[in-house]
């Protein structure tokens, strides 16, 4: 399904829901020069809701998140520990998306590694800016990968780590590493009959001089 076709369903699916469910969508996709990031949750459940919500109606508005929206993605981006290969990796831009307010808000953050074939580890803390009963539903779309990986985070699982495709380099140098021996092969055998060939000419050139 495309990406858009993706997001479309699940904004589908966040509007029918009822507005004080404590779940989150995270969904990770990579790609050759970032891997992307984006966090679809409720604003009501942070804990510092109060802070930026100006008008107490415990939703974010597109003014709200003009005017606090960076240090609601730097903080929620902070609670989010992305792991590449073993190796940890900061966000090199985070914001909130505008284009969706209210109710459900989307966060929006962007790693410069290539992560599509290396095993991909994310630590959540948002336990400590949600309430205890918050769950993380996150869809991992790599597409190298035909199915996407699915998992949850929530209060007793922090962690999922998603491993790379497998890799067939190996197997294809494999497969040519033998169709060089069979040529090799059929090089040899092609000079060796050529040798045959050429000393039965010179011993029937002998037997008729004699």
């Amino acid at each position: 399904m495309p990406y858009w076709a993706c997001t479309l369903v699940l904004l589908s699916a966040l509007s029918a829901a009822p507005h004080t469910l404590p779940v989150s969508y995270l969904r990770l996709v990579p790609e050759a020069d970032y891997l992307h990031l984006e966090l679809v949750f409720n604003p009501f459940e942070l804990s510092f809701v109060a802070e930026v919500d100006a008008n107490k109606d415990n939703e974010l508005d597109p003014g709200e998140l003009q005017a606090h929206g960076q240090v609601v993605a730097e903080r929620i981006v902070g609670a989010l520990k992305v792991s590449v290969g073993g190796r940890e990796v900061r966000a090199e831009t985070a914001g909130m998306d505008p284009n969706l307010s209210g109710h459900h808000v989307r966060l929006r953050a962007h790693y410069p590694v290539d992560a599509r074939r290396q095993a991909l580890t994310v630590e959540s803390e948002l336990g400590s800016l949600m309430s205890a009963s918050h769950l993380t539903q996150v869809t991992y779309a790599n597409g190298e990968q035909a199915q996407p990986q699915l998992a949850q985070l929530d209060f007793q699982s922090r962690k999922v780590t998603f491993a790379p495709p497998p890799d067939q380099r190996p197997a294809v140098q494999g497969v040519a590493r033998s169709q060089r021996q069979g040529l090799g092969w059929v090089v040899g055998a092609a000079i060796f009959l050529a040798a045959i060939g050429a000393a039965w000419l010179m011993f029937a050139r002998r037997q008729r001089r004699q």
